[in-house]
């Protein structure tokens, strides 16, 4: 196939306050090996460092074969709506996006485009993706990256309810009308990947890869992942600290998810048109107000009684000590990573 036939792809790489990762973010983006049509577009949402500063000397040593196109903006939009703007400036058929921490394998939009190509039904297609994580006072490098494959992957139609499966933004590529259809709903400020894949999923298929992953996602200690790493629980000051983040973190995620909720019912309500029948309009309002109520509980957790928290109990021992009171329970969890990173250190 011509080149120029295959499907055009604008990469869209946002940055903000990120000068110590931006720069592998951006050279992933620039090695890709793809033969089709890309752009890409890097935005910097008013950092205070060096992130547009490094952008500028990266674009200038570029020689590749890629259009590579700039932005930066005056202050802080917030992800949400930095994102959104950035959507007005891509000119190409299918949106990948990428954060400025993360790192894209090499054959990331050549994997993506063959999937697309196959199922031309297909308003989005979701990779998997592979955590890597930050250790305190350790220099962080990614991995090397993993062996290409060799053969077509297996590809997978989504089934049930959006919201029963996770999509980050950055394991999706989602066509461009997808956007022009979303622009007049509504933007959250965090967790905007929620929201833009459920609009993808509303007018049509999404299909995911189910074995491969496209890029290593990273867990900072800045990030909005970090909660849900050990980084929390270096000492207790940082656990307590990470407290209050997780609940600052659940209650942007309660928004988004009240937003999908809201449009759900509105579209119930009204008889609007969309891709998705009553039904799964229905199954995915549930399973919104499902995520909903877990989010109160976690909100509510250290409210709860005793007998409340036992009852509401994750799996395994870290369920069971997190039924403890808040206090003992960090002292607990910041002393057994402690005890696992002396015998990790005595292993090596």
């Amino acid at each position: 196939m011509n080149p120029s036939e295959l499907p055009s792809i604008s990469i869209i790489l946002t940055g903000y306050n990120e000068e110590d990762s931006i720069e592998d973010a951006i050279r992933s983006v620039f090695q890709q090996d793809y033969e089709g049509p890309v752009e890409i577009i890097l935005s910097d949402d008013g950092s205070s460092d060096r992130t547009f500063a490094v952008m500028q000397e990266m674009v200038l040593q570029y020689d590749g074969p890629y259009r590579v196109v700039m932005n930066r903006n005056e202050t802080s939009l917030g992800l949400g709506l930095h994102v959104r703007k950035v959507l007005d400036m891509a000119s190409h058929e299918w949106i990948l996006r990428q954060d400025g921490d993360d790192c894209s394998f090499p054959w990331r939009c050549r994997v993506f485009a063959q999937a697309v190509m196959e199922h031309p039904d297909a308003v989005a297609v979701v990779s998997q993706m592979t955590r890597v994580y930050e250790e305190v006072g350790i220099p962080f490098e990614f991995p090397a990256f993993p062996s290409a494959p060799e053969d077509s992957v297996r590809v997978e139609l989504q089934q049930g309810p959006f919201s029963s499966s996770a999509h980050y933004g950055g394991s999706m590529m989602i066509r461009k009308d997808v956007y022009r259809w979303n622009e007049s709903l509504p933007m959250t400020t965090f967790f905007e990947d929620d929201l833009i894949g459920f609009y993808a999923w509303l007018q049509g298929n999404i299909y995911e890869l189910p074995e491969t992953s496209l890029y290593y996602y990273r867990f900072a200690a800045k990030n909005i992942c970090a909660v849900s790493s050990m980084l929390r629980f270096v000492d207790m000051k940082t656990a307590l600290a990470f407290e209050k983040r997780d609940t600052d973190i659940q209650s942007h995620l309660k928004k988004s998810k009240w937003t999908g909720l809201e449009l759900c019912e509105k579209l119930l309500e009204s008889g609007t048109s969309v891709f998705r029948s009553r039904e799964e309009l229905k199954a995915e309002a549930a399973e919104r107000r499902k995520i909903i109520d877990d989010i109160n509980h976690r909100q509510n957790w250290w409210n709860y009684s005793f007998s409340r928290r036992w009852a509401l109990r994750g799996k395994g021992w870290m369920g069971m000590a997190h039924c403890l009171p808040q206090k003992l329970y960090l002292f607990c969890m910041v002393s057994f990573f402690k005890l696992r990173k002396i015998k990790k250190a005595l292993m090596e």
